[in-house]
């Protein structure tokens, strides 16, 4: 009994195409047998039969057509049936035939209301289906942001507390240096040291207060025209001393004729110097070339060339991943990439461009930024090759 239960709701829990079939077939084989007996048959329970096969296809269409076939066949069977000239009005047979009419209608009727019923009672378990999904989405969302905000918390700790310990530290030599004369020659290049270490603090403030805006979902774009070449420039010049400081060469290649663009410029020049920074800071020989092009159709792309350490294979995949800390040339994780190239990813994001990388260990990187055309104003710049580092037009370096 509880099989033939649980038989009978799956039948009912959702439309069986294959049942229509038998369904028709059953309702022809009743019309035949109706035909082709003398009998007194019980016209709704064999008619009834196949309309409540129907039930499972919840198709209306189909019961009700089958509905008029039925009882079309009634009346027809029975004038085919009946003597000629003995038919009346209130004749028995053609009353029971009237009556078995309503019973079929009446059964086509209790069946059309189920299943809009079990139509009812699909649309909302699709509906209550989609609902647990989007709760789930969100709670898989919530969670994903706990996780977020630990690791940030971890990171920022980690990050923080060595330039803190380094200020201290070297504060507290400056206040033995200023009371020994023989100390003071130190003290400006601790006071450098101070001031190296508070600037890794400003910039790790700055990150975390990005992360935040774009959690958010608070980061606005203000779009203003501006030369692409003279952004990569200035943003060169910004960070020369920082080559410089490394004995790297800091090259510009753009094109001579300029590439207008129209979009965020605070912010594309925070993406272009985050990855000319984490360039120099991962190469220690060669240099770092930054180019712009054109590429058809009419694409803008930004590369950010070095000769540094450069990328293992199975890491490219997850440089971009907030809070990821991958593993240097020299095995120390305390030089991570940190939270530049995420923060790049989602500003260019933003932007309503990509970014993606080129790298191979030993053989250096190339970050590429990509524009989208909208981003660009008439008459700008050239073509740059697909597969080349630098755009074709000659350039100019620093």
């Amino acid at each position: 009994m509880d099989a033939a239960k649980s038989l009978s709701k799956r039948l009912l829990a959702q439309p069986v195409p294959r049942v229509g079939a038998v369904a028709v077939v059953v309702s022809l084989l009743a019309a035949y047998l109706d035909w082709t007996t003398w009998l007194e048959l019980n016209i709704p329970v064999i008619y009834g039969l196949p309309l409540v096969l129907s039930l499972a296809t919840r198709n209306r269409r189909l019961l009700w057509g089958m509905t008029a076939f039925l009882l079309i066949t009634t009346f027809v069977v029975y004038s085919l049936q009946i003597a000629p000239g003995r038919f009346s009005p209130v004749e028995p047979f053609f009353i029971d035939r009237l009556l078995a009419a309503a019973a079929v209608l009446v059964i086509a009727w209790l069946l059309h209301h189920r299943m809009a019923v079990l139509d009812t009672m699909e649309a909302q378990r699709r509906m209550l289906s989609l609902q647990n999904q989007e709760i789930d989405r969100r709670r898989r969302e919530a969670e994903e942001a706990s996780e977020r905000k630990s690791r940030l918390l971890a990171s920022a700790s980690h990050d923080i507390g060595a330039p803190l310990y380094a200020i201290t530290l070297m504060a507290e030599v400056i206040r033995q240096a200023a009371g020994n004369p023989s100390l003071a020659t130190q003290i400006p290049e601790l006071a450098e040291r101070v001031k190296t270490n508070a600037a890794s603090l400003e910039h790790l403030i700055s990150d975390l207060l990005d992360v935040a805006r774009l959690d958010s979902g608070c980061i606005e774009v203000r779009e203003s025209a501006f030369s692409l070449n003279d952004l990569l420039v200035e943003q060169c010049s910004n960070l020369l001393p920082l080559a410089q400081a490394k004995n790297l060469r800091l090259e510009v290649d753009t094109p001579e004729r300029p590439i207008n663009l129209q979009t965020d410029r605070v912010k594309l020049a925070r993406v272009v110097t985050n990855l000319l920074a984490n360039a120099i800071k991962f190469t220690q020989n060669g240099g770092v070339v930054v180019s712009a092009g054109v590429m058809m159709p009419e694409q803008v792309l930004i590369r950010v060339r070095d000769t540094g350490v450069g990328i293992a294979a199975e890491h490219l995949d997850h440089i971009f991943d907030e809070f990821a800390r991958l593993q240097n040339a020299q095995g120390d994780h305390s030089e991570g990439w940190g939270l530049g190239l995420p923060i790049c990813r989602r500003l260019i994001e933003a932007l309503g461009g990509t970014i993606t990388v080129e790298s191979k260990p030993g053989q250096g990187s190339i970050f590429i930024a990509c524009l989208p055309s909208r981003c660009l104003l008439g008459g700008s710049g050239t073509v740059a090759s697909r597969g080349g580092a630098h755009p074709e037009a000659p350039g100019r370096s620093r």
